[in-house]
């Protein structure tokens, strides 16, 4: 029984107390491979686990492994060539409705010829590559698919059941040893019990050495005769695959000169739609500019009506800020230069509908207002050149010139300090006409050419109450309301010679001489007199227009597009109940549905 027992030529060590586990080694580098078959890069007998190390033949451990790593290719090289194989039967399926879309894309580009040319082309190679890719199909499938599974199935899993057989073998010969070695050592011994336990020993022993040979047998024909096949196969796989990108590049090339055609076109229609995008874009922003440019427009145009109805409207609306919204109105007028248009329509109307000469511009319309705070804006700069040195002389010195016996004990001398200061006005004035505005002058003109067809006898007296009258004459009186002086500097004395200076200079434009309502100024009838020719030379010279008429506006379009017009639009909205009542008032429906549609275009605003 000691014989038998040292006998097991199989293991390294009889005894079931004698196995040892071997641990992995540490700091061991794993491949891919390594780590799906449980084999180390450094040596594959370092990490074999337990039963494995009881194992007598390392060859056999070797084999096994081999085995291992061989099976875990095959099944993941037939899983990717499957899945290869199906994406390609995805392709094929789809690529006769790929085909048929083409086609229709076609049918639809019947007058682009390039268009036309590339979809066919297109559909060819699809079709020639569905073609090589069904023959790729088959190739896989024949050339390695079925030959591995086969492979598979005949060698690699008997050769593993085999290997398994042996393992059940090795435990069933291991328990039977241990068992008959408690039987042999028992105090006791049971000659029965021993007898079974080596009878049972012996045929499982016989048992293990049958299934070990056959397993080594089995592996190691596998790895020696089977193993090349793998590569054979693997070979064969690439070659499938070369062909088809060999023929795929090959039909390719053979399109090179229609693909590079495709891609110039490409790049030249891609240079047109950028051309065109741009061209869309720039026009997109010429027309928010000028929609943004004309936005006021038809509220100008209603300005400018010659009734002036919204005119109106909005400056009894103003209250105290009518001067202001005038201002503005005239501002806005001028920039669109309409101004001087409606101030001429409005002096034609006013000399139609007046019955007197004496009473031109005397009444408050919205016309002569217009005209008024015109000549006050254009008119400053004129006016402070050419009056400041007089009325500053005046100022230094303002004693002396009143004739009134009322209002001074002592006037000798005093009509011909009166007189000389008026005729050193009236000099200023006739030397600075180069000077004059030129709407000054086109409103003179035509001021004179009205009045001659109605009053032929006032063709001077009328220039002369718009020149003096509405322009000078008020700045001679309040030189600070003009910019001529500072109020400081105008005191009682210098007011009143102001005014004596202005009563003389208006007299003068409207040739009359004093009477008896101022008996105090009749010793100025001879200065009067002496200079009334000289006036009426003047205004016939003011009322002669240059030959250059052209002026610079008060403000530019842009300016009054940034300021006077949204500010007047605000104050539309926020007067809007008591403009549209006064329109209605003057029965101005048509022009409130006017004013309606301009501002709904214009969209509301936000007042303070």
């Amino acid at each position: 029984m000691s014989g038998t027992n040292s006998n097991s030529g199989f293991s390294p060590s009889s005894s079931p107390g004698s196995k040892k586990s071997v641990s992995a080694p540490k700091n061991v580098e794993w491949s891919s491979l390594g780590r799906k078959v449980g084999v180390a890069k450094t040596s594959m007998l370092q990490k074999m686990g337990k039963v494995e190390a009881t194992q007598s033949n390392p060859q056999l451990v070797i084999d096994n492994m081999k085995v291992k790593v061989l099976k875990a290719l095959y099944d993941e090289t037939i899983r990717l060539s499957k899945k290869m194989v199906s994406k390609t039967q995805k392709y094929i399926t789809s690529s006769t409705p790929l085909q048929e879309s083409l086609q229709e894309l076609t049918n639809y580009y019947t007058t682009e010829h390039m268009t036309g040319k590339s979809i066919e082309t297109i559909i060819k190679i699809h079709s020639e590559l569905a073609a090589l890719r069904e023959k790729q199909q088959t190739s896989i499938t024949n050339r390695f698919v079925l030959p591995a599974e086969n492979f598979v199935q005949t060698v690699l899993v008997p050769s593993r059941e085999a290997k398994d057989k042996f393992r059940k073998s090795r435990l069933e010969h291991d328990s039977a040893l241990g068992k008959l070695k408690i039987a042999q050592q028992a105090t006791n011994i049971d000659l029965r019990q021993l007898y079974i336990c080596q009878s049972h020993y012996a045929t499982y022993k016989l048992r293990f050495g049958h299934r070990q040979y056959e397993a080594q047998v089995k592996l190691a024909d596998t790895v020696q005769r089977h193993g090349f096949e793998y590569l054979v196969q693997s070979i064969n796989l690439l070659a499938t695959l070369h062909d088809l990108y060999s023929n795929s590049c090959s039909h390719l090339n053979e399109n090179e000169q229609l693909i590079n055609e495709i891609k110039d076109y490409s790049a030249n229609q891609k240079k047109v739609f950028q051309d065109q995008k741009q061209d869309h874009q720039l026009k997109i922003y010429e027309i928010s500019r000028e929609k943004e440019e004309n936005k006021y427009n038809e509220l100008v145009q209603i300005f400018s009506s010659p009734d002036l109805a919204v005119v109106n409207a909005i400056c009894l609306s103003a209250g105290s800020d009518q001067e202001a919204i005038l201002e503005d109105l005239v501002r806005i007028l001028d920039a669109h230069k309409q101004t001087l248009p409606i101030i001429k329509l409005g002096i034609t109307k006013e000399v139609q509908s007046t019955s007197s000469a004496q009473t031109l511009f005397r009444g408050n319309s919205t016309a002569t207002k217009l005209m008024t705070a015109f000549t006050r804006m254009t008119g400053r700069p004129y006016l402070v050149a050419t009056l400041k040195p007089i009325v500053d002389k005046l100022l230094r010195d303002s004693s002396g010139y009143e004739l009134d016996p009322e209002k001074t004990s002592n006037t000798e001398g005093n009509v011909e300090r009166l007189s000389q200061i008026c005729q050193e006005f009236l000099d200023a004035i006739y030397n600075s006409l180069e000077y004059c505005p030129l709407p000054f002058r086109e409103m003179a003109s035509h001021l004179q050419k009205e009045v001659v067809k109605v009053f032929p006898e006032s063709k001077h007296t009328s220039v002369g109450g718009f020149i003096f009258l509405r322009f000078f004459c008020p700045c001679i009186l309040s030189p600070d309301t003009c910019g001529v002086s500072d109020s400081a500097s105008l005191t009682m004395e210098a007011r009143r010679a102001l005014i004596l200076v202005s009563k003389t200079l208006q007299n003068v434009a409207n040739g009359i001489i004093f009477g008896s309502k101022e008996t105090y100024m009749k010793d100025m009838n001879g200065f009067l007199e002496s200079n009334m020719e000289g006036c009426k030379e003047f205004l016939d010279r003011i009322a002669e227009m240059p030959p250059n008429t052209d002026y610079q506006p008060l403000s530019s379009i842009s300016e009054v597009k940034s300021n006077q017009l949204p500010s007047i639009h605000k104050l539309l909205i926020k007067n809007l109940e008591k403009i549209f009542k006064t329109l209605n008032q003057y029965q101005q429906s048509s022009v409130t549905f006017s004013l309606v549609s301009a501002l709904g275009k214009l969209g509301d605003v936000t007042t303070d």
